[in-house]
């Protein structure tokens, strides 16, 4: 459901702006407005954020040390940023061993990067050749089947393919020496890039670094110069990386550790300076009294929580509470729905968010796609490992679509028993329904029967959506209102009548189902002649407006009956389900009865994956486009808290970022 939302306003005197910032809007979930701006009376609040460039060291620190959850420790503003200040300085002055470490570790950083698409060459990168010229690089994929096609039997070239991905090829190429010049030119016309696998030189390293690039060892031969294979080099150069790092991680925390005593104390004062930048950051939506005396916050909030508000402003003298109703144009939608259908918002938010005051479809979208899913996929053994991946993905990846697959997954098994079916086997457990393919045709009446229960469904929430909006043209004589509504029962009742009870279609009958479709056909003049106005294009002519008319006749007609037989779909993947777990039951099927472990589970899991995948893709354009289309309408905006904690946060620090305090 949608959350009924109030505009509300909260107004007080300058010097009570803190507390209201800190007291209500840092506890309540408010998607503040901009004030209104009435010169010379209200002005917009200006004032530059004073922990701007702070803030922006907090949380380079913060995302440097990524700190776990932090006790509260009570600080004041000045400690607080004071203390990211001088460690920010502190940083800033690092020793000169430092910042040589950390220029000889971007330096080491870069060759591993240079020389990982060459782990697999199997060959020494420095090779001395008299007479044979060669050249680390790489080429666009493009160029490089270009190479393929025309110059991949040249005498002169001696090509090794390194890596390719989707959009470079990393290769080496030989050539004689006296070919040079026109090689080169050739693969600089492929866009050949050539990279130089020089190891960087690093002189002073801390004694736990060992020998010096350029350093002989004990064989005599120059380390990483001479035989070197760019697996041994990467495994030597990884190494020398971890050391530096672990390096700069020590000298780092010594300098820091003169400054600010620990790391704990000051991942507490780059949250607090964080929640003042944010707490600063809240007053650019109020609204300042000419001589700067009066403050005002509007925005919307539900209506439970503007109850609970105005009742703790109306003991605050600090500041006023008012509550305008839903007086502002386009209130922002906040859906409210129990925690098993929630789970079905990531995909309304794929569609469009509903209107405010529009019905939220969440609920029907959760019951069909569960429902249309477990018909088409129904598998025991299939919807508890559909399951458990949901569970994995859901508290593991912490994806949204985990909680889905978890609820597909129980209505997979539930279908699996009433169809009796466990991974393919249908002699295992006995049938508490039906099972597909023991009768085609019925199976596909049965999902034609369905998907006209869920159109006429829609139809109904269209016409509730239309009462609501007062649009009674639409309501009665829309395609999707009650005219065509009786369109279309009338339709299903010719086709009983026609296939099933084979009794005659008389002209009356006819007449009942012509009624409502010209209803439906003149519906735009008719709708404009109750509103009592004139057409909407005083240039169309009676030719065009029959043409259009036509056209749009053509289109509805079309969109009944593609909606209704697109149903059929959930019979047939049903069936194919069966149909393709019967296959692999074959394929598997051994001497004696026995079946081939290995091709049982291989088949299980092709079917699950193809099966599951095109099954969810299927489902979900059901409920897009033949039921949506005819009630749902979106377009709504979402409801974003300015809530002081939900704003302005980095959301990937590496870490678990410690909560703001609850007091500034």
């Amino acid at each position: 459901m949608i959350e009924k939302m109030k505009y509300i306003s909260i107004t007080g005197h300058i010097a009570s702006m803190n507390h209201v910032v800190n007291r209500y809007l840092a506890r309540y979930d408010i998607q503040l407005d901009s004030a209104p701006h009435y010169p010379g009376q209200m002005e917009p609040f200006s004032s530059l954020n004073p922990y701007t460039e702070t803030n922006k060291k907090a949380e380079a620190f913060l995302a440097m040390f990524s700190p776990g959850p932090a006790l509260h420790i009570p600080m004041g503003t000045a400690a607080a940023v004071n203390l990211v200040e001088a460690a920010h300085q502190a940083y800033e002055q690092r020793s000169d061993k430092l910042r040589q470490l950390e220029e000889q570790h971007a330096a080491v950083n870069a060759f591993i990067h240079r020389l990982q698409p060459f782990e697999d060459f199997d060959a020494p990168i420095n090779l001395h050749f008299s007479h044979i010229h060669y050249r680390f690089g790489r080429m666009p994929i493009a160029h490089f089947r270009q190479y393929e096609a025309f110059l991949y039997d040249d005498e002169k070239i001696l090509l090794q393919t390194c890596k390719r991905n989707s959009d470079y090829a990393w290769v080496v190429y030989f050539t004689p020496k006296a070919h040079i010049d026109t090689v080169d030119a050739v693969f600089s016309s492929l866009h050949f890039e050539a990279i130089p696998l020089i190891p960087p030189v690093i002189d002073d390293m801390s004694p736990h670094m060992g020998l010096r690039v350029g350093a002989r060892n004990d064989r005599g031969a120059l380390h990483n110069d001479e035989g070197a294979f760019p697996r041994e080099l990467l495994k030597h150069w990884r190494g020398r990386r971890a050391i530096l790092e672990l390096e700069i991680d020590s000298i780092t925390q010594q300098d820091l550790a003169k400054a600010i005593g620990n790391k704990e104390r000051l991942s507490i004062a780059c949250e607090k300076v964080r929640s003042l930048f944010e707490s600063f950051d809240v007053k650019k939506h109020a609204s300042i009294s000419r001589g700067k005396r009066v403050f005002t916050f509007v925005g919307w909030m539900a209506e439970n929580d503007a109850k609970s508000l105005e009742a703790e402003i109306a003991d605050d003298d600090l500041a006023v509470f008012t509550r305008y109703g839903e007086t502002a144009d386009a209130p922002p939608v906040r859906l409210k729905n129990l925690p098993v259908i929630r789970q079905f918002e990531f995909f309304i938010r794929l569609y469009g968010l509903p209107a405010y005051g529009e019905i939220d479809p969440t609920p029907l979208l959760a019951i069909t796609y569960t429902l249309l899913f477990g018909l088409m996929f129904g598998d025991v053994g299939h919807g508890l490992t559909l399951g458990f991946l949901g569970l994995y993905v859901h508290l593991v990846l912490k994806k949204p679509l985990g909680g889905i697959l978890v609820v597909v997954g129980a209505s997979a098994m539930v279908f699996g028993f009433l169809y009796g079916s466990i991974f393919g086997f249908e002699y295992i457990l006995p049938a508490l329904w039906r099972r597909p393919m023991s009768d085609i045709s019925g199976t596909l009446m049965l999902a034609v029967i369905i998907g006209v229960g869920l159109i006429v469904l829609s139809m109904c929430l269209h016409m509730y959506n239309a009462a609501k909006k007062r649009q009674f043209g639409d309501l009665l004589f829309g395609a999707n209102g009650v005219a065509g509504l009786m369109f279309y029962v009338a339709v299903l009742w010719f086709a009983y009548r026609a296939f099933f009870s084979e009794q005659p279609i008389t002209a009356p009958i006819i007449g009942l189902a012509a009624l409502p479709l010209l209803f439906v056909t003149f519906k735009h003049p008719i709708t404009r002649f109750m509103d009592k106005r004139s057409r909407d294009d005083p240039a169309q002519g009676l030719g065009m407006f029959l043409f259009n008319t036509l056209i749009e006749l053509f289109e509805t007609l079309l969109s009944y009956t593609t909606n209704t037989i697109s149903f059929v779909r959930v019979g047939a993947f049903a069936i194919s389900h069966a149909g393709m777990m019967h296959v692999v039951l074959q394929l598997s099927q051994g001497a004696a009865g026995s079946h081939n472990l290995v091709i049982l589970i291989l088949g299980n899991v092709l079917v699950m994956a193809i099966e599951g995948l095109l099954v969810g893709i299927q489902v979900l354009r059901l409920d897009f486009y033949e039921i949506f289309s005819r009630f749902y309408t979106g377009g709504g905006r979402g409801f974003e808290s300015n809530r002081i904690g939900k704003i302005g946060r980095v959301k990937d620090l590496g870490g678990s970022a410690p909560k703001p305090p609850q007091a500034f």
